[in-house]
């Protein structure tokens, strides 16, 4: 009987494979590493930067937090080991022209026309204070959208009683907004007169475990289900 039985088996299988390939194919995903380094230009002697004259930046309800201690895949931050501009931070810091403000990066997913997901960036360092969002996306092509704020902050005294004798605030707010197509492997610099931004975005394989065979067959019906079920199948006769 089980011998009579495998070719149903088999023919069930093919066509849930099939399926099952005929909707990746459609709903292809393709996952994808993305870091960045934000740094410093120090302006040279006594000469003050003008300030790029644009709205403050206000951090979109939507932007998502990377989370370090989370389970998921997606937007998970990339580990020490898998970024590879540490050679290009350590050399900065060696320069007295720039300074590195923030290295970072995340693994994400991607699909054609999938919904915009930015990226909070936040980060203090001394009296630098830089805030923004990365937002990596595909239409027809790859782009990478930038939305940063360094702001420069200065100390400032109070006699009020009610107020720290020091403390810190506002002087000089630096935006860059800019919106590039990329290619993968490619590194990329966004340049602004206070600061700038060196992205670099590989396509990775997939973090995700794939469906093996095994859990394929695993997931068809047992053998005595399918010869119930093959029993209430009626094989039309020819009349001619």
């Amino acid at each position: 009987m089980l011998i009579k039985l495998f070719p149903i088996l088999l023919f069930t299988l093919l066509i849930n494979s099939t399926a099952y390939a005929e909707n990746n194919a459609n709903n292809e995903t393709d996952w994808y590493s993305v870091e960045y380094i934000v740094f410093e230009n120090k302006p040279l002697g006594n000469h003050a930067l003008e300030a790029w004259k644009k709205e403050p930046f206000q951090m979109p309800i939507e932007a998502l937090e990377l989370d370090p201690l989370s389970d998921k895949k997606a937007f998970s931050p990339l580990n020490i080991n898998q970024q590879q501009l540490h050679g290009v931070a350590n050399r900065l810091k060696k320069l007295s022209s720039y300074s590195p403000i923030a290295h970072g990066g995340w693994i994400q997913p991607l699909e054609k026309n999938d919904p915009l997901q930015a990226i909070q960036i936040v980060q203090q360092a001394g009296t630098i204070q830089l805030e923004g969002s990365i937002t990596f996306h595909r239409k027809r092509y790859l782009h990478l959208d930038l939305d940063l704020q360094l702001s420069e902050m200065v100390p400032s005294t109070y006699n009020d009683d009610y107020f720290a004798n020091n403390t810190i605030e506002p002087a000089t707010l630096y935006r860059l907004k800019e919106t590039r197509r990329i290619k993968t492997s490619d590194s990329h610099y966004f340049d602004h007169p206070r600061f700038g931004v060196l992205t670099i975005v590989e396509k990775i394989d997939s973090p995700e475990a794939p469906v093996s065979t095994t859990d394929l067959i695993d997931e068809q019906p047992s053998v005595n289900a399918v010869e119930n079920k093959s029993s209430d199948i009626t094989v039309p006769l020819n009349e001619n």
